[in-house]
């Protein structure tokens, strides 16, 4: 890969990736969309040939055949430019191409751990309730979360540390029950990891979720087969939750300044009241929280109240009418 300016060696594993992407786009692209209009001889593959393409990328054949049989050679940006133009990527695709061949930007950050979100964000993250909200690594770890995200997925915190990952509970068995498009919700968290962590598939982290999630689901792993790719853009999605019933919720996402991660937030689509419903069972967690932690009178010590219990802002009585207090849940250590 390439990091300040300096190539690195690219994994195995990467270069099977490589191989796999280059014949998924050369096969869907067809000799009038490149403007090939007479061909010779019968085609036995769907798309171009291989010295159609390499024609058109300025290479040699037998260079860009190694290539698509993984093979150890280096491939410079002025090349990997060329293919792109070749195979029309759109820009997702480019970047993803760009990082399975080791030619990344400068700097790329590596996901980071719940540490290493600066407390303004936590602090935004407490006021978003109601609203599911919630923050998210380049791993798509969840590293913190408040009452309203804990209401829309109530088996969330029953969770294993390793499971609190979005692409990971998507295929869990309750998730499926919540999602009655589940499987284009699948395809498009698949996809979007893809795009999204390209770079880092050989990273010990990313190739243990990876291996555990296609020994574990068929389906992830007939979906990574695919070789889809996402772009990361705001969204709409469809729940059967098993208190609000059938609900729509959109989302948006926003990149954290100065740290490698996303707050990502639901809001109603098109229900009105839906807020009024969350709030409803945001304050009912909350009581049963308070009561659990033995403060079902007054206002509780910040400091005396664990801090993976409960976080109330200052100046709030969570007693007094109308007010809701707020809690952001944060696994320690690294994510």
């Amino acid at each position: 890969m390439m990091l300040w300016g300096v190539s690195m060696e690219i994994t195995e594993q990467q270069r099977k990736e490589l191989a796999a992407f280059l014949r998924s786009r050369r096969e869907r692209l067809t000799p009038d969309a490149v403007g090939i209009k007479n061909s010779y001889g019968r085609r036995r593959t769907p798309g171009l040939r291989r010295e159609e393409l390499a024609q058109l990328a300025g290479v040699s054949v037998t260079w860009y055949t190694w290539l698509e049989q993984a093979r150890k050679i280096r491939v410079s940006s002025q090349v990997l430019n060329g293919l792109a133009r070749a195979l029309q990527l759109d820009t997702t695709e480019t970047g993803h191409l760009f990082r399975l061949a080791g030619e990344l930007a400068p700097g790329l950050p590596e996901p980071c751990s719940r540490d290493g979100i600066p407390e303004q964000y936590l602090t935004f993250l407490e006021f978003q309730d109601p609203l599911p909200a919630f923050i998210v690594n380049h791993r798509f770890d969840v590293l913190a979360w408040n009452h309203g995200f804990c209401a829309l997925f109530p088996y969330f915190e029953t969770l294993e540390q390793y499971r609190r990952n979005t692409l990971v509970m998507i295929f869990d068995e309750r998730a499926r029950e919540m999602h009655p498009n589940w499987e284009q919700d699948a395809l498009e968290a698949a996809a979007l990891f893809r795009a999204q962590a390209a770079d880092q598939l050989a990273h010990p982290a990313y190739a243990k979720l990876i291996d555990d999630l296609q020994g574990e689901y068929p389906e992830f792993r007939e979906l990574w087969k695919r070789l889809d790719l996402a772009p990361s853009v705001p969204s709409v999605r469809c729940f059967d939750h098993p208190t609000l019933g059938r609900i729509e919720l959109g989302y948006v996402k926003l990149r954290l300044a100065g740290a490698d991660a996303t707050l990502v937030v639901y809001q109603p689509v098109l229900d009105s009241h839906l807020i009024a419903r969350f709030r409803d069972l945001v304050e009912e967690r909350i009581g049963v929280r308070l009561r659990s932690a033995g403060g079902s009178v007054g206002r509780p010590n910040r400091q005396s109240v664990p801090e993976d219990v409960l976080r109330i802002p200052d100046g709030l009585d969570p007693l007094e009418p109308g007010v809701i207090p707020f809690e952001v849940q944060r696994v320690p250590g690294n994510a």
